[in-house]
């Protein structure tokens, strides 16, 4: 049966970043990835040319989840409820392929720094800050902004730099209250 070009282009996507994380970045080759998948390495280098290739494509759609995460919070009213929605809404991304981009940048800073692909992370926290704390928004609304959103992706994360403790539950839930108690000043 033939393959979805599309299923097969996810697919490879998914198996790729999940073994950069685990393998690095540098130790998985294409044929490794191809293999992993049942294709050939032919049948990959159709649909990527490069490990840069597939890294930019997950950047891609990561931060084209993100832009439509902060159009919906521009367009909603300042509340708790907003709020709410919104660390759930965060967290469901980062639970997701979302929060594989934010453990390949952990895993391979390296790479993240000579591929430029640092910038795009940035440029994706820029833009959820900006839409939680809104236009010319004064020090302490951005810091908060920008406090939650880290709580939310260091919470999604099982080895941080300072080791949180717990199962993935516990961590969700600490980061998701420490997140709306950054933002409730930001709805009053």
């Amino acid at each position: 049966m033939p393959r979805d070009g599309r299923a097969t282009r996810d697919q490879i996507v998914s198996v790729a970043m999940r073994r950069f994380v685990d393998d690095g970045y540098d130790k998985t080759s294409l044929r490794e990835i191809a293999e992993e998948i049942g294709v050939t390495k032919a049948a990959l280098y159709y649909h990527f040319r490069t490990k840069e290739d597939i890294v930019a494509t997950a950047m891609t759609a990561y931060s084209g989840r993100v832009a439509e995460l902060a159009a919906w919070v521009t367009e909603q009213t300042a509340s708790r409820a907003r709020d709410e929605e919104l660390v759930d809404r965060m967290l469901g991304l980062v639970g997701s392929d979302g929060g594989m981009i934010l453990r390949f940048g952990q895993a391979n800073p390296t790479v993240v720094a000579r591929a430029d692909f640092g910038a795009v992370q940035i440029d994706v926290v820029r833009v959820v800050v900006h839409a939680i704390a809104g236009d010319d928004a004064p020090p302490e609304a951005t810091l908060r902004a920008t406090l939650a959103f880290a709580a939310l992706m260091l919470g999604s994360i099982a080895e941080t730099p300072l080791p949180i403790g717990g199962d993935a539950a516990s961590r969700l839930a600490a980061a998701r209250t420490i997140a709306l108690d950054l933002l409730a000043p930001l709805s009053a």
